[in-house]
């Protein structure tokens, strides 16, 4: 019987060290500014509109895309409603690392790797890791994402 509440006691002990470290690490990296790049680059408008779906300003988000006319999107409200869930959003967690960007004259990419961090059982992976590559093309003085703008990757 004293060998179980010493089990018992070591295990509420490593519990308890798991929670504070869990709420230090969200304390720590919650509170990091990121610097923002400039707006009329490529990698800046990927920054900045994925920064818009953090934020969850779809709004602002949406003003970083361009569709072709085969997307059948026309309008926000069209954007808006093939893409937002307000359930799924909620139960997903991500963070985006810019990566390389290669420019082919008015067309360039840049690849982002997106961690995800989802709710999961006790034995199930709760973070995957997943290379998207962003396709720009030049409008004006900026950039517009043409590819991917379908936020499947935020579910």
């Amino acid at each position: 019987m004293n060998s179980s509440r010493r089990w018992l006691g070591v295990f509420t002990a490593l519990v308890g060290l798991l929670v504070i470290l869990a709420v230090v690490l969200v304390t720590v990296t919650n509170g990091q500014k990121v610097t923002l790049l400039d707006e009329n680059t490529p990698q800046g408008t990927v920054q900045r509109y994925l920064l818009a779906l953090k934020d969850t300003n779809y709004a602002k988000a949406y003003n970083y895309l361009s569709f072709s006319p085969s997307d059948n999107i026309s309008t926000y409200n069209d954007w808006l409603t093939s893409n937002v869930s307000p359930y799924s959003y909620n139960q997903t967690t991500w963070k985006a690392t810019l990566g390389k960007i290669d420019q082919n004259g008015n067309s360039v990419t840049v690849d982002v790797t997106v961690d995800t961090f989802r709710q999961g059982g006790i034995f199930s992976n709760s973070q995957s890791s997943q290379q998207l590559i962003f396709i720009l093309t030049k409008s004006g003085n900026s950039w517009l994402i043409t590819s991917p703008t379908y936020l499947y990757w935020m579910f």
